[in-house]
C-alpha cells in the first residue's frame, strides 16, 4: 500500500532539510526528494559560510541543529573602509548577544542530513518514485530551480554585471569575531570585499566573499594563491603581513532576482509555494540571503499551525493560507531586496557625486546611532 504523503519537499539545501524537520515535528508525512548521485562522483569541497541571524538561530534551534566548536563563530563587531578613507564600524547593543553567527556551510548540512535520517515520517524518494502530486509541494531548489521554471513562473533578474569571487584565507593573526568590508573604486569599476571571521572565535582564517568586475573575476579564476594573496594584501593596505590564500576559490555572477508568483495550485487538492533562493536572490554584500529563506521557513511555519491550532478544516492546500504566506513574505524580502540593491547601486556608480556621497554617507552614519540601529535592522541582527 503506498505511503500517504502530506508535503513534498523538492530541494536538498538547507532551508528544504529545515522546513522537513520542523513539518516532521507537527506529525506530517513528508517526503524529501532526493538527486541521484553518479557512481564515482566525488563531492566538492564546501568553502561557504552563512552569517547567520537570531531568528536563522532559532529556527535550527528548534530542530536541534545548531552547530558547535569551531563550526559556529560570534561575529562580534564590524568594521567598512569606503573609498575615500571613509569608516562606519558595528557593534552589538547588547553585549551578551553577538551581531551575528558566522556558520560553516558543510558542517550545517550534515548535522541537518544527520537529523533527517532519523526521522521516521521523512521519507527520501527519487523524483521517478514521486509521480502523485501532494497536498502541498514546496519547492527549495534554489535560484535556478528546474520546478519553477517547468511551473512557468516569471522570474525578475537583475544583473550586477559582477561576479563574487569567494576563497578562505588565514590572516596569520586572531580575528576576535570581527569582519571587515571594503567599497573599492577599482580600475575595472566598484568592488566590495567582506571578509567574515570564521572557524572558532580564537582563529586566523577568515571567508572571503569579493564582489568584482566579470572580466576581472575571470582573470582571477586563473591567478594562484600567491598572486590573490598578494592582491588581498594590497586592498586591505597590508594589514595583515603574513596573509595566506588557503582555498578553494570559486565564482559566481552576482544577480538579484524574484519570483512574480510564489504560490499556485495544481488542482483543488493540490498546491504549491516557493521557499528560499527559488522565490528570490539578494546581492551578499550584507549576508542575508539564508537569512531571508530561513524567514520564509518561519513564516510557511506559522502559517501551517495557524491551520492547525485554529483552522483545522482547512486542507493543507488552502488559498487563503498559501496567499498569505504570499503576502507576508514578499512584504518583508521587499525592503531587504531593495535596501542591498540600493546600496551595491550606490556604491558601484562611477560618477564623482555619487563617490561623494557616499564616502560623506559611512561618516554621517557613524555619527548617528539611531542609522545605524537601522542598517543592523536590515541585516537581521
Amino acid at each position: 500500500m503506498e505511503k500517504k504523503i502530506d508535503v513534498l519537499i523538492k530541494g536538498q539545501g538547507v532551508v528544504g532539510l529545515a522546513v522537513a524537520l520542523h513539518l516532521s515535528q507537527r506529525q506530517l508525512e513528508i517526503a524529501l526528494s532526493t538527486e541521484q548521485v553518479q557512481p564515482g562522483t566525488v563531492p566538492k569541497q564546501d568553502a561557504r559560510y552563512y552569517a547567520l541571524n537570531k531568528a536563522s538561530k532559532e529556527i535550527l534551534d528548534g530542530i536541534d541543529c545548531w552547530p558547535s566548536g569551531s563550526d559556529v563563530t560570534d561575529l562580534r563587531e564590524m568594521q567598512i573602509f569606503g573609498d575615500e578613507a571613509s569608516e562606519l564600524s558595528f557593534a552589538p547593543v547588547n553585549m551578551n548577544r553577538p551581531l551575528a553567527w558566522i556558520v560553516k556551510a558543510s558542517s550545517l548540512n550534515k548535522k541537518l542530513l544527520e537529523k533527517i535520517n532519523l526521522q521516521p515520517n521523512i521519507t527520501l524518494a527519487m523524483d521517478e518514485g514521486l509521480n502523485t502530486h501532494a497536498p502541498l509541494t514546496l519547492i527549495c531548489e534554489g535560484k535556478h530551480s528546474a520546478m519553477r521554471k517547468k511551473l512557468g513562473v516569471e522570474f525578475d533578474v537583475s544583473p550586477y554585471e559582477q561576479c563574487a569571487f569567494a576563497t578562505l584565507i588565514d590572516t596569520g593573526s586572531p580575528h576576535h569575531g570581527k569582519a571587515l568590508q571594503w567599497f573599492i573604486d577599482g580600475e575595472g569599476g566598484a568592488e566590495i570585499l567582506g571578509m567574515l571571521p570564521c572557524e572558532g572565535n580564537g582563529s586566523s582564517k577568515m571567508s572571503v566573499i569579493w564582489s568584482m568586475p566579470a572580466p576581472k573575476a575571470s582573470q582571477y579564476q586563473i591567478k594562484t594563491d600567491v598572486d590573490i594573496s598578494q592582491a588581498l594584501a594590497e586592498v586591505t593596505k597590508h594589514q595583515f603581513p603574513n596573509l595566506q590564500v588557503l582555498g578553494p576559490s570559486t565564482v559566481w555572477p552576482l544577480s538579484a532576482s524574484k519570483a512574480q508568483q510564489w504560490v499556485g495550485h495544481w488542482s483543488s487538492n493540490s498546491a504549491w509555494a516557493l521557499l528560499g533562493d527559488s522565490a528570490h536572490t539578494v546581492h551578499p554584500l550584507a549576508g542575508m540571503g539564508l537569512n531571508l529563506g530561513l524567514g520564509d521557513v518561519a513564516e510557511m511555519l506559522k502559517t501551517l499551525d495557524l491551520r492547525q491550532d485554529k483552522e483545522y478544516w482547512r486542507k493543507l492546500s488552502d488559498r487563503y493560507l498559501l496567499r498569505k504566506y504570499e503576502r507576508a513574505r514578499k512584504t518583508d524580502i521587499l525592503s531587504a531586496w531593495l535596501f542591498c540593491d540600493a546600496i551595491q547601486r550606490l556604491f558601484s556608480h562611477p560618477s564623482a557625486v555619487a563617490k561623494t556621497l557616499r564616502n560623506k554617507g559611512l561618516i554621517g552614519v557613524q555619527k548617528l546611532t539611531f542609522i545605524k540601529s537601522f542598517f543592523m535592522l536590515q541585516a537581521g541582527s
